[in-house]
Protein backbone atom coordinates (compact mmCIF):
# COMPACT_ATOMS: atom_id res chain seq x y z
CA UNK A 1 0.00 0.00 0.00
CA UNK A 2 1.18 3.49 -0.59
CA UNK A 3 2.29 5.82 2.14
CA UNK A 4 -0.17 8.14 0.80
CA UNK A 5 -3.91 6.37 0.51
CA UNK A 6 -6.61 7.92 -1.78
CA UNK A 7 -10.28 7.19 -2.09
CA UNK A 8 -11.39 7.85 -5.51
CA UNK A 9 -15.09 7.49 -6.98
CA UNK A 10 -15.49 6.74 -10.53
CA UNK A 11 -18.46 8.31 -12.57
CA UNK A 12 -19.18 6.71 -15.89
CA UNK A 13 -22.73 5.67 -18.64
CA UNK A 14 -22.97 1.92 -19.28
CA UNK A 15 -21.32 2.02 -22.97
CA UNK A 16 -20.01 -1.10 -24.51
CA UNK A 17 -16.41 0.22 -25.97
CA UNK A 18 -12.31 0.80 -25.16
CA UNK A 19 -13.90 3.56 -22.76
CA UNK A 20 -15.55 1.19 -20.85
CA UNK A 21 -13.15 -0.92 -21.00
CA UNK A 22 -10.31 1.44 -19.74
CA UNK A 23 -12.17 2.52 -16.52
CA UNK A 24 -12.35 -0.29 -15.22
CA UNK A 25 -8.71 -1.64 -15.92
CA UNK A 26 -7.29 2.07 -14.43
CA UNK A 27 -9.94 1.20 -11.39
CA UNK A 28 -8.49 -2.50 -10.89
CA UNK A 29 -4.79 -1.13 -11.19
CA UNK A 30 -5.41 1.93 -8.64
CA UNK A 31 -6.89 -0.69 -6.21
CA UNK A 32 -4.08 -3.07 -6.34
CA UNK A 33 -1.86 -0.14 -5.70
CA UNK A 34 -3.77 -0.37 -2.09
CA UNK A 35 -6.24 2.41 -2.72
CA UNK A 36 -10.28 2.85 -1.91
CA UNK A 37 -12.05 2.98 -5.89
CA UNK A 38 -15.99 2.84 -5.92
CA UNK A 39 -17.46 2.80 -9.66
CA UNK A 40 -20.92 4.00 -10.37
CA UNK A 41 -22.52 2.97 -13.51
CA UNK A 42 -25.23 4.97 -14.82
CA UNK A 43 -27.77 3.91 -17.90
CA UNK A 44 -27.62 0.09 -16.71
CA UNK A 45 -31.33 -0.68 -17.82
CA UNK A 46 -31.31 -4.83 -18.72
CA UNK A 47 -29.97 -7.99 -16.91
CA UNK A 48 -27.29 -8.17 -19.82
CA UNK A 49 -26.00 -4.71 -18.85
CA UNK A 50 -25.76 -5.75 -15.40
CA UNK A 51 -23.81 -8.56 -15.82
CA UNK A 52 -21.66 -7.42 -18.49
CA UNK A 53 -20.73 -4.19 -16.05
CA UNK A 54 -20.15 -6.98 -13.42
CA UNK A 55 -18.09 -9.14 -15.63
CA UNK A 56 -15.83 -5.66 -16.02
CA UNK A 57 -15.49 -4.94 -12.55
CA UNK A 58 -14.40 -8.58 -11.67
CA UNK A 59 -14.49 -7.69 -8.09
CA UNK A 60 -14.18 -3.35 -7.97
CA UNK A 61 -16.74 -2.23 -5.51
CA UNK A 62 -19.75 -1.09 -8.21
CA UNK A 63 -22.95 0.09 -7.96
CA UNK A 64 -25.75 1.63 -11.14
CA UNK A 65 -27.71 4.37 -10.74
CA UNK A 66 -26.77 8.11 -11.27
CA UNK A 67 -28.50 10.09 -8.90
CA UNK A 68 -27.06 13.37 -7.00
CA UNK A 69 -28.16 13.02 -3.84
CA UNK A 70 -27.18 9.19 -3.53
CA UNK A 71 -23.62 10.15 -4.53
CA UNK A 72 -23.70 13.18 -2.06
CA UNK A 73 -24.31 10.38 0.42
CA UNK A 74 -21.61 8.30 -1.13
CA UNK A 75 -18.82 10.56 -1.42
CA UNK A 76 -19.39 11.70 2.04
CA UNK A 77 -20.13 7.95 3.49
CA UNK A 78 -16.74 6.89 2.19
CA UNK A 79 -14.91 9.99 2.84
CA UNK A 80 -13.94 10.43 -1.16
CA UNK A 81 -10.82 12.00 -2.16
CA UNK A 82 -11.48 12.47 -5.67
CA UNK A 83 -14.01 12.28 -8.45
CA UNK A 84 -13.06 10.78 -11.79
CA UNK A 85 -15.84 11.13 -14.58
CA UNK A 86 -15.44 9.22 -17.64
CA UNK A 87 -18.60 9.83 -19.78
CA UNK A 88 -20.21 12.90 -22.05
CA UNK A 89 -23.14 11.63 -19.90
CA UNK A 90 -21.76 12.40 -16.17
CA UNK A 91 -19.94 15.20 -16.69
CA UNK A 92 -23.01 17.86 -15.80
CA UNK A 93 -23.29 15.37 -12.53
CA UNK A 94 -19.89 15.48 -11.73
CA UNK A 95 -19.56 18.94 -11.55
CA UNK A 96 -22.30 19.30 -9.32
CA UNK A 97 -21.37 17.10 -7.33
CA UNK A 98 -17.78 18.36 -7.19
CA UNK A 99 -19.63 21.61 -5.87
CA UNK A 100 -21.60 20.39 -4.03
CA UNK A 101 -19.02 18.37 -1.71
CA UNK A 102 -16.15 20.73 -2.40
CA UNK A 103 -14.15 17.23 -4.06
CA UNK A 104 -11.81 18.00 -6.71
CA UNK A 105 -12.76 16.53 -10.19
CA UNK A 106 -10.87 14.93 -12.51
CA UNK A 107 -12.57 14.66 -16.76
CA UNK A 108 -11.11 11.89 -18.71
CA UNK A 109 -12.10 13.14 -22.57
CA UNK A 110 -12.18 9.88 -24.53
CA UNK A 111 -13.07 11.58 -27.84
CA UNK A 112 -13.73 14.69 -29.86
CA UNK A 113 -17.19 14.22 -29.24
CA UNK A 114 -16.21 15.57 -25.70
CA UNK A 115 -14.80 19.03 -26.76
CA UNK A 116 -18.03 20.99 -27.45
CA UNK A 117 -18.96 24.40 -25.88
CA UNK A 118 -21.89 23.23 -23.90
CA UNK A 119 -19.12 20.64 -21.88
CA UNK A 120 -16.86 23.77 -21.00
CA UNK A 121 -18.68 24.48 -17.73
CA UNK A 122 -17.63 20.96 -16.55
CA UNK A 123 -14.21 21.64 -17.59
CA UNK A 124 -14.15 25.04 -15.71
CA UNK A 125 -14.76 22.53 -12.91
CA UNK A 126 -12.11 19.99 -13.28
CA UNK A 127 -8.63 20.40 -11.73
CA UNK A 128 -7.04 18.05 -14.80
CA UNK A 129 -8.47 16.95 -18.06
CA UNK A 130 -6.97 13.85 -18.89
CA UNK A 131 -6.34 12.56 -22.45
CA UNK A 132 -5.51 9.30 -23.42
CA UNK A 133 -3.45 10.86 -26.73
CA UNK A 134 -1.29 13.07 -27.98
CA UNK A 135 -3.80 14.18 -31.07
CA UNK A 136 -6.72 14.93 -28.90
CA UNK A 137 -5.12 17.37 -26.21
CA UNK A 138 -4.13 19.45 -29.09
CA UNK A 139 -7.72 19.21 -30.50
CA UNK A 140 -8.59 21.11 -27.12
CA UNK A 141 -6.16 24.29 -28.24
CA UNK A 142 -3.53 25.98 -26.07
CA UNK A 143 -6.34 27.10 -23.95
CA UNK A 144 -6.18 24.28 -21.42
CA UNK A 145 -3.52 24.33 -19.32
CA UNK A 146 -5.13 21.08 -17.47
CA UNK A 147 -4.52 19.01 -19.95
CA UNK A 148 -2.32 15.96 -19.46
CA UNK A 149 -1.90 13.27 -21.62
CA UNK A 150 -2.13 9.58 -19.93
CA UNK A 151 -2.29 6.50 -22.26
CA UNK A 152 -3.77 3.77 -22.35
CA UNK A 153 -3.06 1.00 -20.04
CA UNK A 154 -3.24 -2.52 -20.52
CA UNK A 155 -2.54 -5.76 -17.74
CA UNK A 156 0.44 -7.47 -18.87
CA UNK A 157 -0.73 -10.39 -16.82
CA UNK A 158 -3.80 -10.51 -18.57
CA UNK A 159 -2.35 -9.36 -22.57
CA UNK A 160 0.75 -12.00 -22.73
CA UNK A 161 2.43 -13.80 -25.43
CA UNK A 162 2.59 -16.78 -22.37
CA UNK A 163 -1.23 -17.78 -23.27
CA UNK A 164 -0.97 -17.90 -26.82
CA UNK A 165 -1.88 -21.36 -29.16
CA UNK A 166 0.30 -22.44 -31.79
CA UNK A 167 -1.40 -22.33 -35.41
CA UNK A 168 -2.41 -25.89 -36.33
CA UNK A 169 -3.04 -27.20 -39.82
CA UNK A 170 -7.02 -28.07 -39.73
CA UNK A 171 -7.44 -31.61 -38.84
CA UNK A 172 -7.24 -34.14 -42.53
CA UNK A 173 -5.10 -31.22 -44.07
CA UNK A 174 -2.16 -32.64 -42.78
CA UNK A 175 -0.73 -34.48 -46.14
CA UNK A 176 2.07 -33.21 -47.93
CA UNK A 177 0.63 -31.02 -50.87
CA UNK A 178 3.24 -31.93 -52.99
CA UNK A 179 6.60 -33.51 -52.51
CA UNK A 180 8.28 -30.64 -50.92
CA UNK A 181 5.84 -28.45 -49.19
CA UNK A 182 3.21 -29.44 -46.05
CA UNK A 183 -0.25 -27.72 -46.00
CA UNK A 184 0.20 -24.13 -43.87
CA UNK A 185 -2.28 -23.54 -40.73
CA UNK A 186 -4.21 -20.92 -41.67
CA UNK A 187 -3.98 -17.53 -40.49
CA UNK A 188 -6.06 -16.91 -38.17
CA UNK A 189 -7.51 -12.96 -38.29
CA UNK A 190 -9.78 -11.26 -35.17
CA UNK A 191 -11.50 -8.12 -35.64
CA UNK A 192 -12.11 -6.95 -32.01
CA UNK A 193 -14.02 -3.90 -31.28
CA UNK A 194 -16.75 -1.73 -31.41
CA UNK A 195 -18.70 -1.48 -35.11
CA UNK A 196 -20.27 2.21 -35.64
CA UNK A 197 -21.45 4.32 -38.40
CA UNK A 198 -18.17 5.42 -39.46
CA UNK A 199 -16.20 1.98 -39.11
CA UNK A 200 -19.19 0.05 -41.04
CA UNK A 201 -17.97 -0.06 -44.36
CA UNK A 202 -14.19 -0.92 -43.37
CA UNK A 203 -15.81 -3.88 -41.44
CA UNK A 204 -17.30 -4.63 -44.84
CA UNK A 205 -14.28 -4.86 -46.70
CA UNK A 206 -12.53 -6.40 -44.37
CA UNK A 207 -14.59 -9.33 -45.02
CA UNK A 208 -14.65 -8.93 -48.54
CA UNK A 209 -10.71 -9.05 -48.44
CA UNK A 210 -11.35 -12.29 -47.20
CA UNK A 211 -13.93 -14.12 -48.95
CA UNK A 212 -11.27 -15.49 -51.81
CA UNK A 213 -7.93 -15.83 -49.52
CA UNK A 214 -8.55 -19.70 -48.93
CA UNK A 215 -5.08 -19.06 -46.08
CA UNK A 216 -7.14 -16.52 -43.67
CA UNK A 217 -9.61 -17.27 -41.70
CA UNK A 218 -11.79 -14.01 -39.87
CA UNK A 219 -13.66 -13.92 -36.27
CA UNK A 220 -15.60 -11.00 -35.96
CA UNK A 221 -15.73 -9.96 -31.97
CA UNK A 222 -17.81 -6.89 -32.29
CA UNK A 223 -21.69 -5.21 -31.87
CA UNK A 224 -21.87 -5.73 -35.16
CA UNK A 225 -25.69 -6.26 -36.13
CA UNK A 226 -27.36 -8.87 -38.01
CA UNK A 227 -28.29 -7.29 -40.80
CA UNK A 228 -24.96 -5.51 -41.78
CA UNK A 229 -23.26 -8.97 -41.32
CA UNK A 230 -21.47 -9.61 -44.82
CA UNK A 231 -19.83 -12.22 -44.40
CA UNK A 232 -20.51 -15.79 -46.76
CA UNK A 233 -20.45 -18.80 -46.29
CA UNK A 234 -17.49 -20.03 -43.39
CA UNK A 235 -15.43 -17.61 -44.46
CA UNK A 236 -16.40 -15.20 -41.42
CA UNK A 237 -17.41 -16.26 -37.71
CA UNK A 238 -19.19 -14.19 -35.10
CA UNK A 239 -18.15 -14.09 -31.99
CA UNK A 240 -20.88 -11.18 -30.89
CA UNK A 241 -19.47 -8.89 -27.99
CA UNK A 242 -16.30 -9.79 -25.30
CA UNK A 243 -16.03 -8.50 -22.34
CA UNK A 244 -12.58 -10.21 -22.20
CA UNK A 245 -11.08 -11.05 -25.12
CA UNK A 246 -7.68 -12.80 -23.92
CA UNK A 247 -8.39 -16.09 -24.54
CA UNK A 248 -9.53 -15.03 -28.30
CA UNK A 249 -6.99 -13.30 -28.81
CA UNK A 250 -4.89 -15.87 -27.66
CA UNK A 251 -6.54 -18.38 -30.79
CA UNK A 252 -5.38 -15.53 -33.71
CA UNK A 253 -2.34 -14.60 -34.94
CA UNK A 254 -3.47 -11.09 -36.28
CA UNK A 255 -6.01 -7.83 -34.67
CA UNK A 256 -7.83 -5.88 -36.82
CA UNK A 257 -9.53 -2.43 -35.10
CA UNK A 258 -8.33 0.67 -33.39
CA UNK A 259 -6.90 1.85 -30.14
CA UNK A 260 -7.37 -0.79 -27.42
CA UNK A 261 -8.28 -3.53 -29.34
CA UNK A 262 -4.50 -3.07 -30.92
CA UNK A 263 -2.88 -2.90 -28.06
CA UNK A 264 -4.10 -5.77 -26.45
CA UNK A 265 -3.68 -7.76 -29.43
CA UNK A 266 0.13 -7.10 -29.47
CA UNK A 267 0.63 -7.69 -26.00
CA UNK A 268 -0.63 -11.28 -26.51
CA UNK A 269 2.08 -11.73 -29.04
CA UNK A 270 -0.83 -10.64 -32.41
CA UNK A 271 0.65 -8.72 -35.46
CA UNK A 272 -2.24 -5.54 -35.59
CA UNK A 273 -3.51 -3.82 -38.67
CA UNK A 274 -5.75 -0.60 -37.94
CA UNK A 275 -9.09 -0.50 -39.49
CA UNK A 276 -10.90 2.32 -38.21
CA UNK A 277 -12.15 5.31 -39.67
CA UNK A 278 -9.71 4.98 -42.06
CA UNK A 279 -7.03 2.08 -43.42
CA UNK A 280 -3.72 2.72 -41.35
CA UNK A 281 -2.70 -0.72 -42.03
CA UNK A 282 -0.03 -2.58 -40.62
CA UNK A 283 1.83 -1.24 -37.45
CA UNK A 284 5.31 -1.35 -37.36
CA UNK A 285 8.00 0.55 -35.86
CA UNK A 286 8.31 2.83 -38.77
CA UNK A 287 5.16 4.33 -38.30
CA UNK A 288 3.95 3.37 -34.36
CA UNK A 289 4.59 7.06 -33.28
CA UNK A 290 2.70 8.37 -35.92
CA UNK A 291 -0.15 6.04 -35.40
CA UNK A 292 -0.06 6.00 -31.81
CA UNK A 293 -0.31 9.71 -32.01
CA UNK A 294 -3.65 9.41 -33.21
CA UNK A 295 -4.80 6.30 -30.79
CA UNK A 296 -4.30 3.91 -33.77
CA UNK A 297 -8.00 4.76 -34.73
CA UNK A 298 -7.75 5.10 -38.28
CA UNK A 299 -7.37 8.90 -38.52
CA UNK A 300 -2.85 8.44 -39.28
CA UNK A 301 -2.81 8.27 -43.14
CA UNK A 302 -6.30 9.53 -43.95
CA UNK A 303 -7.23 6.19 -46.32
CA UNK A 304 -10.13 4.85 -47.20
CA UNK A 305 -10.42 1.12 -46.69
CA UNK A 306 -11.13 -1.36 -49.90
CA UNK A 307 -10.77 -4.54 -50.27
CA UNK A 308 -7.48 -4.68 -52.58
CA UNK A 309 -5.01 -2.54 -49.80
CA UNK A 310 -6.30 -5.17 -47.10
CA UNK A 311 -5.97 -8.01 -49.03
CA UNK A 312 -2.44 -7.59 -49.95
CA UNK A 313 -1.31 -6.81 -46.70
CA UNK A 314 -2.60 -10.59 -45.39
CA UNK A 315 -1.46 -11.86 -48.29
CA UNK A 316 1.78 -10.27 -47.50
CA UNK A 317 1.21 -11.75 -43.92
CA UNK A 318 0.67 -15.28 -44.80
CA UNK A 319 3.34 -15.39 -46.95
CA UNK A 320 5.98 -14.31 -44.35
CA UNK A 321 6.33 -15.79 -41.61
CA UNK A 322 9.71 -14.14 -40.58
CA UNK A 323 8.06 -10.80 -40.89
CA UNK A 324 5.16 -11.70 -38.63
CA UNK A 325 7.92 -13.13 -35.86
CA UNK A 326 9.38 -9.99 -35.81
CA UNK A 327 6.17 -7.61 -35.73
CA UNK A 328 5.08 -9.88 -33.28
CA UNK A 329 7.98 -9.62 -31.06
CA UNK A 330 8.18 -6.20 -31.25
CA UNK A 331 4.90 -5.70 -30.32
CA UNK A 332 4.54 -6.83 -27.35
CA UNK A 333 8.18 -4.54 -25.97
CA UNK A 334 6.36 -2.07 -27.36
CA UNK A 335 3.15 -2.04 -25.11
CA UNK A 336 5.30 -2.91 -22.22
CA UNK A 337 7.31 0.29 -23.04
CA UNK A 338 4.49 2.57 -23.36
CA UNK A 339 1.15 0.97 -21.84
CA UNK A 340 2.13 -0.81 -18.88
CA UNK A 341 -0.79 0.06 -16.72
CA UNK A 342 1.09 -0.16 -13.39
CA UNK A 343 2.78 2.64 -14.37
CA UNK A 344 -0.19 4.47 -16.16
CA UNK A 345 -1.98 3.82 -12.51
CA UNK A 346 1.12 5.75 -11.05
CA UNK A 347 1.13 8.60 -13.08
CA UNK A 348 -2.97 8.49 -12.56
CA UNK A 349 -1.97 8.57 -9.09
CA UNK A 350 0.31 11.33 -9.19
CA UNK A 351 -2.72 13.69 -10.54
CA UNK A 352 -5.54 12.64 -7.52
CA UNK A 353 -2.69 13.82 -5.70
CA UNK A 354 -1.99 17.23 -7.03
CA UNK A 355 -5.90 17.75 -7.31
CA UNK A 356 -5.70 17.68 -3.71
Amino acid sequence: MDDYSVRILYLTSYFRSGQTTHLFTLAGAIRRRGHQVHVVVGGVRSAYQRRYTMALAQGIPCSTGLDLRRLIRLVRREKIDIIHAHSKRTLFLAARLSQRTGVPLIITCHARTFIRPRFRRAFRQARFIICPWPELAHAFGRGYRKLRVIPNGIELDRFHAGRRQDRQVPQGETDMVDDTKPQQAPLRVLYLGRVDRTRVRGVRVLCQAVSDLPDVELSLATNLPRKVRVGKGGSVKYLGWLARPEKVLARHDVVVGTGRAVLEGMAMGCVALVLGEGWDGLVTPRNAKKLGYYNFIGRATRRRPTAGDIRRTLERLVSDDQLRSKLAAWGQKYVARRHDIREIADRTLALYRAAR
